[in-house]
Protein backbone atom coordinates (compact mmCIF):
# COMPACT_ATOMS: atom_id res chain seq x y z
CA UNK A 1 0.00 0.00 0.00
CA UNK A 2 2.97 2.36 0.89
CA UNK A 3 4.56 2.41 -2.24
CA UNK A 4 1.23 2.65 -4.33
CA UNK A 5 0.91 6.16 -2.51
CA UNK A 6 4.22 7.64 -3.93
CA UNK A 7 3.46 6.79 -7.23
CA UNK A 8 -0.21 8.09 -7.15
CA UNK A 9 0.79 11.38 -5.81
CA UNK A 10 3.74 11.63 -7.88
CA UNK A 11 0.63 10.98 -10.72
CA UNK A 12 -1.52 13.49 -9.09
CA UNK A 13 1.46 16.22 -9.37
CA UNK A 14 2.16 15.53 -13.04
CA UNK A 15 -1.58 15.92 -14.01
CA UNK A 16 -1.52 19.46 -12.12
CA UNK A 17 2.06 20.69 -13.55
CA UNK A 18 0.33 19.77 -17.23
CA UNK A 19 -3.05 21.48 -15.79
CA UNK A 20 -1.27 24.34 -14.67
CA UNK A 21 0.83 24.87 -17.89
CA UNK A 22 -2.37 24.60 -20.39
CA UNK A 23 -4.03 27.47 -18.48
CA UNK A 24 -1.30 29.44 -18.51
CA UNK A 25 -0.95 29.26 -22.58
CA UNK A 26 -4.64 29.77 -22.55
CA UNK A 27 -4.41 32.80 -20.36
CA UNK A 28 -1.31 33.92 -22.59
CA UNK A 29 -3.38 33.53 -25.44
CA UNK A 30 -6.39 35.69 -24.24
CA UNK A 31 -3.62 38.30 -23.04
CA UNK A 32 -2.42 38.64 -26.25
CA UNK A 33 -5.70 38.54 -28.38
CA UNK A 34 -6.80 41.15 -26.37
CA UNK A 35 -3.89 43.21 -26.49
CA UNK A 36 -4.40 42.59 -30.75
CA UNK A 37 -8.02 43.85 -29.98
CA UNK A 38 -6.87 46.98 -27.85
CA UNK A 39 -3.99 48.33 -30.42
CA UNK A 40 -6.80 48.04 -33.19
CA UNK A 41 -9.61 50.13 -31.02
CA UNK A 42 -6.72 52.59 -30.60
CA UNK A 43 -5.27 52.40 -34.32
CA UNK A 44 -9.35 53.97 -34.70
CA UNK A 45 -9.43 56.13 -32.05
CA UNK A 46 -6.09 57.66 -33.71
CA UNK A 47 -7.84 57.97 -36.45
CA UNK A 48 -10.37 59.37 -35.64
CA UNK A 49 -9.29 62.28 -33.82
CA UNK A 50 -6.38 63.31 -36.00
CA UNK A 51 -9.82 63.74 -38.40
CA UNK A 52 -11.53 65.74 -36.08
CA UNK A 53 -8.79 68.10 -35.54
CA UNK A 54 -8.96 68.58 -39.56
CA UNK A 55 -13.00 69.10 -39.39
CA UNK A 56 -13.10 72.63 -38.71
CA UNK A 57 -10.43 73.10 -41.66
CA UNK A 58 -12.59 71.37 -43.99
CA UNK A 59 -15.32 73.25 -43.30
CA UNK A 60 -13.31 76.49 -43.62
CA UNK A 61 -12.02 75.72 -46.63
CA UNK A 62 -15.77 75.00 -47.90
CA UNK A 63 -17.14 77.78 -47.23
CA UNK A 64 -14.28 80.09 -48.46
CA UNK A 65 -14.43 77.93 -52.06
CA UNK A 66 -18.71 79.12 -51.74
CA UNK A 67 -18.07 82.57 -50.97
CA UNK A 68 -15.43 82.74 -53.77
CA UNK A 69 -17.26 81.33 -56.02
CA UNK A 70 -20.19 83.18 -55.53
CA UNK A 71 -18.75 86.58 -55.42
CA UNK A 72 -16.34 86.54 -58.21
CA UNK A 73 -18.90 84.46 -60.20
CA UNK A 74 -17.29 81.40 -61.06
CA UNK A 75 -19.33 79.06 -63.04
CA UNK A 76 -16.33 76.44 -63.17
CA UNK A 77 -16.90 72.97 -62.65
CA UNK A 78 -13.60 71.77 -60.98
CA UNK A 79 -14.36 74.14 -58.13
CA UNK A 80 -17.97 72.91 -57.94
CA UNK A 81 -15.88 69.36 -57.62
CA UNK A 82 -13.96 70.28 -55.05
CA UNK A 83 -16.78 72.12 -53.24
CA UNK A 84 -18.56 68.49 -53.47
CA UNK A 85 -15.56 66.52 -52.02
CA UNK A 86 -15.23 68.42 -49.29
CA UNK A 87 -18.86 68.05 -48.26
CA UNK A 88 -18.80 64.51 -48.66
CA UNK A 89 -16.05 63.97 -47.02
CA UNK A 90 -17.53 65.60 -43.82
CA UNK A 91 -20.73 63.46 -44.68
CA UNK A 92 -18.71 60.41 -44.50
CA UNK A 93 -16.57 61.29 -41.32
CA UNK A 94 -20.12 61.58 -39.42
CA UNK A 95 -21.95 59.13 -40.88
CA UNK A 96 -18.72 56.02 -39.93
CA UNK A 97 -19.05 57.99 -36.84
CA UNK A 98 -22.63 57.53 -36.16
CA UNK A 99 -22.42 53.81 -36.89
CA UNK A 100 -19.42 52.77 -35.27
CA UNK A 101 -19.64 50.78 -32.08
CA UNK A 102 -16.84 50.64 -29.82
CA UNK A 103 -18.03 47.39 -27.84
CA UNK A 104 -19.92 45.89 -30.96
CA UNK A 105 -19.21 41.70 -30.75
CA UNK A 106 -16.78 42.15 -27.59
CA UNK A 107 -17.90 38.68 -26.42
CA UNK A 108 -16.77 37.03 -29.42
CA UNK A 109 -12.92 37.83 -29.84
CA UNK A 110 -12.91 36.77 -33.72
CA UNK A 111 -15.61 38.71 -35.06
CA UNK A 112 -14.97 41.47 -32.93
CA UNK A 113 -11.19 41.46 -34.90
CA UNK A 114 -12.88 41.17 -37.95
CA UNK A 115 -15.35 44.48 -37.26
CA UNK A 116 -12.69 46.12 -35.57
CA UNK A 117 -10.15 45.90 -39.25
CA UNK A 118 -13.41 46.55 -41.47
CA UNK A 119 -13.67 49.82 -39.71
CA UNK A 120 -10.20 50.68 -39.96
CA UNK A 121 -9.94 50.12 -43.28
CA UNK A 122 -13.23 51.97 -43.87
CA UNK A 123 -11.81 54.93 -41.61
CA UNK A 124 -8.43 54.75 -43.49
CA UNK A 125 -10.63 55.48 -46.50
CA UNK A 126 -12.56 58.43 -45.14
CA UNK A 127 -9.22 59.87 -43.71
CA UNK A 128 -7.01 59.50 -47.57
CA UNK A 129 -10.75 61.35 -48.79
CA UNK A 130 -10.38 64.46 -46.23
CA UNK A 131 -7.27 64.79 -47.21
CA UNK A 132 -7.35 64.83 -50.68
CA UNK A 133 -10.42 67.33 -50.82
CA UNK A 134 -8.32 69.68 -48.54
CA UNK A 135 -4.92 69.52 -50.54
CA UNK A 136 -7.06 70.37 -53.97
CA UNK A 137 -8.77 73.27 -51.82
CA UNK A 138 -5.67 74.41 -50.78
CA UNK A 139 -4.56 74.47 -54.37
CA UNK A 140 -7.07 76.17 -55.51
CA UNK A 141 -7.49 78.81 -52.83
CA UNK A 142 -3.87 79.25 -53.20
CA UNK A 143 -3.91 82.29 -55.27
CA UNK A 144 -6.69 83.58 -53.44
CA UNK A 145 -5.55 83.62 -49.74
CA UNK A 146 -1.58 84.69 -50.84
CA UNK A 147 -0.96 88.66 -50.11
Amino acid sequence: MHRFIPHTLAYVCIVMLIASCHSHNQQSAQTSQQDSLQALENQILHVHDSLMGKIGDLRRASATMQHLRDSLHLQNAVWDRIINQLSLADSAMFNWMGQFDIDKDTAQPDLRKQYLITQLQYVEQVKDSMYRALDSAQILLKPYTER
